[in-house]
C-alpha cells in the first residue's frame, strides 16, 4: 500500500445561498426549513450546472470536491444539505434525548434527494443537472438519478458505495485477520478506505503486513471512522451508517464471515439499529430499474485496487445505464494517487464539459502514466471502451 497524502489547498470563490426545503417531503404541507448552497464560482445561467453534495460519511475523510480544479465552463454549486440544519436536529432532541427513528425520517437519502431537485427548480428551472459524486455521496445523487432521471443531463459518478451490489451477488468483503496484528473494526474501514493494492494478486489469504503497517504509521494524520470521536452526537453521520450498513447487511449470516464494515457501521449506529428494530420503520432504498430510463450520459470511475468495496461491483453498476462510460484506474477507494496524478483532474473536466478532445488528451496522459486497469487477472472480462 503506498500512501501519497494531498495536502491541497484552494481559494475559492464562495457565495453562500440559502433555499427552502419542505422539512419532511413525505407530510402534505410540511413547514420549510432553510439548507445552505454555496457557488464555488461566478453562476452564470447561460452555462451548464454541476452539483456536488456534502455528506456526512464523506467528511470524516477528506471532502472530494475540496481536491479539484474547476474550469470556467460550468456552474459549480456545492449542496451542503440538511445535515446543518439546527431545527431538524431540534426536532430530534425535542424530548430531551435523541428521537432516533424520526433521525432517520428526516435525514435519509430520500430526504436529501428531494432536497436537491427543490434546489434544482428554483435555481436552473426546467434545465437539466450535471452531477458529481464521489463515494457516499454518490450514492445519494444516484438515489436522486432514480427519483428525477429526465432532469439529470450526465453523471459523473467516482467510486459510488454501492454496497447493495457488492451484498446481493454476494461478493467478497475485505476481512483483516493477523494473530499478532490486530486492527478495530473503524481501523479496518479506515484502512479499506485508504488502501491501494491489488488482491487478485495476493497469496492465499496473505495479506501483506507492511500494508497495514504503513497505515498504522500514518494514522494519526489520516482521518476517518476510527478517528472520529463524536459519532454520538453526529446523527447525521449515524444516519449514512445506518443506511451504508443495511445494505451491506446480507452479509450477517451463518454461512458467512462476520464483515468488519459492517460490525463497524452498525456499532457506529446502533440507537437507530435499534428503533429500526424495535418498530420497523420504512426504509428508503435505491430502485435500480429506474436507473435503466436515464437517458442521459453516465461515466462511472471506479478503483480496481478498491478495498472498501468489491471493484466488480462497479463493472455491474455500469450495466444498469444505457449510455454508461466505465472507467477503472489502478488505485484505491481514497483515489490518493489519482488524485496527485497529472490528467486525472483534466479528465473529470472533460467529462463535466462532454468535451470529447480534452477527453482523449487527459486519458492518453492517464494511459501514458500505466494507470488505466486494462483486464482482470482471473478472466478476460475487458473493460468496455472510454468513448
Amino acid at each position: 500500500m503506498r500512501l501519497a497524502l494531498n495536502f491541497v489547498f484552494f481559494i475559492f470563490k464562495i457565495h453562500a445561498g440559502q433555499f427552502l426545503v419542505p422539512y419532511d417531503h413525505h407530510l402534505p404541507d410540511s413547514r420549510k426549513i432553510e439548507i445552505q448552497v454555496e457557488f464555488l464560482n461566478e453562476f452564470d445561467a447561460e452555462k451548464e450546472t454541476v452539483f456536488f453534495l456534502e455528506d456526512a460519511f464523506d467528511d470524516i475523510y477528506l471532502p472530494f470536491y475540496e481536491l479539484l480544479d474547476f474550469s470556467e465552463s460550468s456552474n459549480f454549486v456545492l449542496i451542503k444539505g440538511r445535515k446543518d440544519n439546527e431545527e431538524l436536529k431540534r426536532g430530534v432532541m425535542l424530548s430531551g434525548s435523541p428521537d432516533y427513528q424520526l433521525a432517520y425520517k428526516l435525514y435519509n437519502q430520500d430526504q436529501v434527494a428531494r432536497d436537491i431537485e427543490v434546489i434544482r427548480q428554483e435555481l436552473i428551472g426546467d434545465e437539466q443537472v450535471i452531477l458529481l459524486g464521489y463515494s457516499s455521496s454518490a450514492m445519494v445523487l444516484q438515489h436522486y438519478l432514480s427519483l428525477y432521471p429526465n432532469h439529470v443531463s450526465r453523471m459523473i459518478s467516482v467510486n459510488p458505495l454501492v454496497f447493495d451490489i457488492q451484498k446481493n451477488l454476494s461478493f467478497p468483503s475485505s476481512g483483516l485477520s493477523f494473530s499478532d496484528l490486530q486492527l478495530s473494526g473503524e481501523q479496518q474501514v479506515d484502512f479499506s478506505y485508504y488502501a491501494n493494492f491489488d488482491r487478485e494478486n495476493q497469496s492465499g489469504n496473505s495479506l501483506p503486513k507492511e500494508h497495514i503497517i504503513d497505515f498504522l504509521t500514518f494514522q494519526k494524520v489520516l482521518t476517518g471512522l476510527s478517528t472520529n470521536q463524536d459519532i454520538a452526537s453526529n446523527i447525521p453521520l449515524m444516519v449514512r451508517l445506518f443506511e451504508h450498513g443495511i445494505a451491506l447487511s446480507g452479509f450477517q449470516d451463518s454461512e458467512q464471515k462476520s464483515n468488519s464494515s459492517l460490525e463497524a457501521m452498525k456499532k457506529g449506529s446502533s440507537p437507530i439499529w435499534e428503533a429500526y428494530h424495535t418498530s420497523n420503520f420504512d426504509f428508503y432504498g435505491t430502485n435500480y430499474d429506474r436507473l435503466l430510463e436515464f437517458e442521459g450520459k453516465m461515466t462511472l470511475i471506479g478503483a480496481a485496487f478498491d478495498q472498501l468495496i468489491y471493484p466488480k461491483s462497479y463493472d455491474v453498476l455500469a450495466e444498469y445505464y444505457s449510455n454508461c462510460t466505465l472507467l477503472l484506474l489502478r488505485d484505491g477507494h481514497g483515489l490518493q494517487q489519482a488524485l496527485g496524478l497529472p490528467g486525472f483532474k483534466e479528465l473529470l473536466n472533460a467529462f463535466i464539459s462532454n468535451d470529447t478532445a480534452g477527453k482523449i488528451s487527459a486519458y492518453k496522459i492517464i494511459s501514458d502514466k500505466n494507470f488505466i486497469f486494462e483486464k482482470y487477472h482471473e478472466g478476460a472480462f475487458k473493460v468496455p471502451p472510454l468513448f
